[in-house]
Parts: C-alpha cells; structure tokens; sequence
C-alpha cells in the first residue's frame, strides 16, 4: 500500500523528543490517555488536522490506517463515556481536537508517537495557559522493528514476532537472551543448589521424563522453574500413590500441554533439570505440602531460569502455541547510513504512557493468580510467554521480541533489597545502605507488594498467607523483625490502619479481623511521613496452623491501650444508591458523641466501588442497628505543609465492635477524623487513662 504525501516525509531520525518530566492522567481507561504539563508551542512533525482527513487518507496509505485504527479507538471510548459525565457519574474529559503532530517515541524502543491536543474553555485550560502548559493525548503510537538479514538489524533491536512461539526463531532468540545476560550481567543465583525433588527431562526426542527424588542435598545444578495456572482442577499431580510411578519415568505425551511445552523448551535450552510444583510437591500429604510449599524462597531464588507461563489459563493449555496477530507496514528507512525496510506496527496506548504496566502484564491470565506474584519476585531470570510475544526480564531490565526495552524491572527481591537500585527510588533513600536504611525504608517494597497481591485470585482461599511467604521470609530476614498474620510488630500502628479497597472479607477465617489477609481486594497500606502513636500496643501474638512461620494461621490477638469513641452512623438522608462522580461520598458518616453534627465518611471493609456496594452498605448498617460501635484511634498524622497553619491533622482510627459473648473486639473498618470530628485531642491526654482492649 502506497503512503501519502505526510507519511512519506516523516523525518524518522530527526524527530523531536517528548518533553522531559512530563505528568500523566491515570484515567483508569485502555484508550484516553492524557499527557500534562506539555510546554506550549511545542511540536513535532504536522501530521492530518482533522479526524477526517485521517480517515480519508487510511483508505489508502499503510501508516495512516495504523493511526486511524488507535484514533478510531480513542473516540469511540470517549463517545461511549459522554453519557455518564453528562449525567454526572465520571470524570469529564476535554476531547483531543486531532490536529496530529509526531515526536520520537519516549524510551521502550524504536518508533513515534502521534499526538494531539485539547481545545477547552473552562478553568483547567485557563489555569494551563497561566503556567505556559498545555494537555495532549497520545492517539497512537507505533513500534519500528526489522526483519532478520536485514541491513537495519545492526541499529534496530525489534523483530516481527513469528506466528507461534515455539518457531525455531522464538527459541533462538530466548537461547540468545539468556546467553547475553550469562556473558554481560549479574543476574544468575550466586549459586543453583537443586530442591529435595526435581524433574529430570533427559535428553531431546526421549519420550519420558523422571522425577528424581530423593536428590542429595546440596547437588549443585541448573534448573528451570516454572510459574502457571493450575486451572479449576488438577490431575496430573504427585501423589504418595504416585511417587514412585513418577521416578520410574512419566511419558510426556501423557503431561498436560503446559507441562510438555517447558519439557521441549528446558531441552531446547540445553538444560537438564525442571522444577514443577505439582510433580514435585506431594499433593495428597499436607506434612509434605507444607514442608516444601514453605521453601518457595529457595526454590525460586536459586532457580536459573523461571519460565512463566503467563498467557495460559491453566495447565492445559500450554504456552508454546500461536500468538495475537499483528498488523506490519513497510517502509523505507535509513540510519546511520544504513537503509533498509522497517515494518511499523501499532503498540498499546495505555502501555506506552505508563510503562510499568508493560513489566505487569495485567491483563494476562498468570497476573490474576496470587502464587505467580511471588514467585516472579523471588526469580532471578523470568522468561515470559504472553499472548502477544515472548518477554525476558533479568536485572538488567525488561526486553521484548519486538523489540521493547526497558532499564526496569518488576518488582524483585533480589534487586528491589540492594542498596544502589533501591536509592533510585527516591532522592530521600540515596547514600543509604542496606545496613543503615531503617526498617521504615526496607518495608516499601513490601508495601508496594501487598497491592499488587491482594486482589489476585486463590484456588484455595486457605493459601493468602502461604502464597506470598516467600517474600515475607526474605523481609523478615532483612529487617529482623516479627510477621504477625502479614503485619510487622515494629509497625503495628501503620499495619493496623490498612484501607480496604475493593475489599471483600471471606467466610472462613484465615486470619485475624485486624489483618489484611482476612479478605481478598486491595489493602492499599502504607507508610506515614510523620505522625504521633497515640494507642499503646501491648502485646501481640498468632498461633501457627503449622510449621511455617509466614504460612497459614489458626488465631491471633493485638493487646493495645488507646482511646475509643462511641460511633453513631448518620442515617437520615442517606442514599448509597446516589448518582455520583466520587464511590466513597456515598458511605454512610459517623458522628461522635462530641463531635461535629457532619461527621467524617465511614469505611466499613468492603467494596464499595463495585456494583453491588449500595446493597452491602446497607446490608451492613442494617446488622449493626442496635449494635454498639466505635473509633479505636491509633495514631495522628501531622498537617501537610500547606495545612500546618490551620493545624489540621487527622485522626487515624479502626471501626470495631465487640465480639458476641466475649471481651474482645474486631475490627469493621477504619476512619479519618479532623480534631473538629472526632471531639477531642487524645495525643494530648494521660494515655493510662485509656481503656484496654483485644483484638481478634
């Protein structure tokens, strides 16, 4: 297909960059994608400046209907959102105006984007133009990759991703990773120790496969460990029966898809060893399960290589199998003096802006499952199969077939714990070391973690806590300090006052009322700059289902002294069902005894974003009529700068009840009171003076 006369002349080398320090807009949306802060006057390359005109030039140039396709996609999503911020009920956006201009594509890899701008009137324009800033949206971007043998291939990284990923090129280029970060970087484990079990696929075009069990401790060894989805159900598992049919040899034809896809790629590797949890786990003695399950640490740190399967939905699946089609333009290109022919692709908006989201593949079916968190942490290497191409993260940052290439990673212990990446992370951690930073510092990762582990999904509800112990291990060893149910004794008051998001409690207990892991959803916990304890912890304590100190917990109790407030939830005009922009002014608010008639909003654990909140709001304050509640007050945070004049903390209490014949008390949820709101200054206060209390 031939290019029109504007795609022809892209000035590809000489492009401009996108500003530096740029802000963006979490929209929450795949497609509307807001850059802040934009300097005004700054352009590209003059692209179409209409939507039409696009549209009229994609019925016959190749690029062009690349960006019409992503614009096409733009517009459709703001049409579709127009009626609820009409109505009130979503944020408004200004609509780009499609006067397009392209500017070199921000890190990640070769190609553009193809940008545009608002046109408003209202006050944010205003206020833009006041500091000399304007807002643009991304309406495409594209990616620039090569073909092998091509002259190009000496500048360009990218290559078309094959059909399917077990194409002897797919597997080349996975060998030829792997080679590169074993020559150039320091990512291996220090040293590749095999488990108690491993699987040992022998040699190419045998037919079977044999657990080795037991293996003497301390046999040294490459092996391959892999991370998936088990699905709804699990067959293909060792069982005591089973045990020694597996060591005498187990036909891989017989094997689930996943399981025989990394048999071939372990082979294809030049690799002898393969660690599978199912095979190599004793399923059906839960001694077993929990003795082995507890050395996930281990298992994943001393791995060589992790692979991920990452785009199936269970183990009958595989992951070797076709990929997401892509649609490729040609070109001629030139650089540094080498010309040769590109092929541009269209590349996902929401990705491009906010590229950790590339690194956290959220839309994949492994990213759902909370098993898959830790081990990708724990991993030193991971080699990802997604839907649509094949991944490889080590320290040294995250690298696509196609050519993306990032200098970051996700999330991993191995490196997120070391003193020089971690003191990137902010200008206030830099010049410390592990062994200086305080405990405060360390326990961000930690923190960071919790949200991305709390809303992924469980086969057994029973395993919150087993499935991120790995992680808890390796922090409770940095930080030396004691996990209680998920929190840490050294920061109960922080820990206590995690906000449920999305938060939905589970029938069966499986850890105390205080603790995040007594539910499923976001439990967005964190850390306070600044502020001052006012509840007194007095002990602590949780009995263990089993041996492992990070794993499955029966009970547990905090012993504290703090103030309690007396609680009256605020019926009279209350509409949970209200049309709104904002979820959270529709919860019902708390008065206290001497408190301001307005009271704060409450937040009872549960979600109340979803569909469903308005009847679970009142569902909850219907079987609490009657029922006496409180504020426990745990801390005050200090003012923000802006507000130190008004002298305007906030109050920082648990929601909690008493437990039906008993003395002790749970918690319902937490709240966030002014001095004005709660009606008193309790910071200030004798704190012997203040009731004693336990909470289950």
């Amino acid at each position: 297909m031939p290019f029109c006369d504007l795609c022809s002349n892209i000035p590809w080398e000489e492009l401009p960059t996108v500003p530096q320090d740029l802000a963006c807009n979490l929209t929450g949306h795949k497609y509307i994608q807001p850059v802040l802060r934009w300097p005004q006057g700054v352009r590209g390359y003059e692209h179409h400046q209409t939507l039409d005109a696009l549209r009229q030039s994609a019925l016959s140039c190749g690029l062009c209907s690349l960006i019409c396709s992503s614009a096409n996609n733009v517009q459709e999503e703001l049409e579709k959102l127009k009626p609820k911020w009409e109505a009130k009920e979503a944020y408004p956006y200004e609509w780009p105006t499609y006067k397009l201009f392209v500017v070199k594509r921000r890190e990640g890899g070769d190609g553009c984007w193809v940008m545009s701008f608002v046109d408003g009137d209202g006050e944010r324009t205003k206020r833009r133009e006041k500091k000399g800033v304007e807002e643009a949206w991304i309406i495409a971007a594209l990616g620039l990759c090569v073909r092998e043998g091509d002259p190009l291939q000496e500048v360009i990284k990218g290559r078309p991703v094959e059909d399917r990923a077990d194409s002897s090129k797919a597997f080349t280029r996975s060998h030829k990773w792997l080679h590169e970060c074993d020559e150039h970087a320091t990512c291996k484990p220090p040293q590749t120790i095999l488990p108690s079990r491993i699987i040992d696929v022998g040699l190419p075009g045998d037919p079977k496969v044999r657990l080795w069990e037991p293996v003497p401790e301390g046999t040294v060894g490459n092996y391959v460990s892999l991370s998936y989805c088990w699905g709804k159900s699990q067959e293909f598992t060792t069982t005591r029966a089973t045990m020694e049919a597996r060591k005498a040899g187990i036909t891989i034809s017989d094997m689930p898809a996943t399981y025989q896809d990394v048999v071939k790629l372990t082979r294809e590797l030049g690799l002898r060893y393969l660690w599978v949890d199912s095979l190599c786990i004793c399923q059906d003695e839960l001694a077993d399960w929990e003795r082995e399950s507890a050395k996930m640490l281990s298992i994943y740190s001393n791995a060589y290589l992790t692979v991920s399967a990452t785009r199936a939905k269970d183990s009958s699946e595989g992951f070797l199998g076709p990929r997401i089609d892509r649609t490729f333009v040609e070109l001629e290109y030139i650089r540094g003096g080498l010309h040769g022919q590109a092929l541009a692709f269209n590349l996902p908006l929401h990705q491009e802006l906010v590229k950790h989201t590339y690194i956290k593949l959220p839309d994949e079916p492994l990213s759902q499952r909370a098993w898959s968190l830790q081990e990708r942490v724990l991993s030193h290497r991971v080699l990802i199969f997604g839907s649509d191409q094949i991944y490889f993260e080590c320290n040294e940052g995250l690298q696509g077939e196609d050519g993306l290439c990032l200098e970051m990673r996700h999330d991993c212990a191995h490196k997120s714990l070391e003193s020089e990446e971690f003191g990137k992370r902010g200008p206030w951690l830099k010049g410390l070391t592990v062994n200086q930073r305080p405990k405060r510092e360390l326990l961000r990762g930690w923190y960071n973690m919790l949200w991305q582990y709390g809303p992924r999904e469980l086969t057994r509800a029973t395993d919150k806590l087993p499935a991120i112990s790995g992680i808890a291990g390796l922090y409770a060893d940095k930080i030396g300090d004691e996990y209680l149910a998920g929190l840490w004794r050294s920061q109960l008051h922080e820990g206590l006052m995690w906000q449920s998001l999305r938060f939905r409690r589970v029938k069966d207990y499986r850890a105390p009322s205080w603790s995040w892991a007594s539910g499923d959803g976001i439990p967005a916990s964190g850390q306070i700059v600044d502020f001052t304890e006012i509840a007194v912890i007095l002990d602590a304590k949780v009995t263990l289902k089993g041996k492992n100190p990070f794993g499955e917990v029966t009970d547990g109790y905090i012993k504290l002294r703090a103030p309690m407030e007396r609680l009256f939830m605020k019926t009279e005009n209350w509409d949970p069902d209200a049309p709104g922009r904002y979820k959270y002014d529709n919860n019902i608010k708390m008065k206290t005894e001497h408190g301001s008639q307005s009271g704060p909003n409450s937040r009872f654990d549960f979600a109340f974003t979803a569909d469903d909140a308005p009847q679970e709001a009142k569902r909850i304050v219907k079987s609490l009529e009657g029922v006496d509640i409180f504020a426990l007050v745990i801390f005050r945070s200090s003012p923000w700068e802006a507000d130190v004049a008004k002298d305007e903390g906030l109050y920082h209490a648990l929601i909690v009840r008493k437990v039906d014949g008993t003395e002790t008390y749970q918690r319902l949820g937490f709240l966030l009171a002014t001095k004005g709101e709660l009606g008193r200054e309790p910071e200030t206060e004798d704190k012997t003076g203040f009731p004693t209390i336990t909470l289950v």
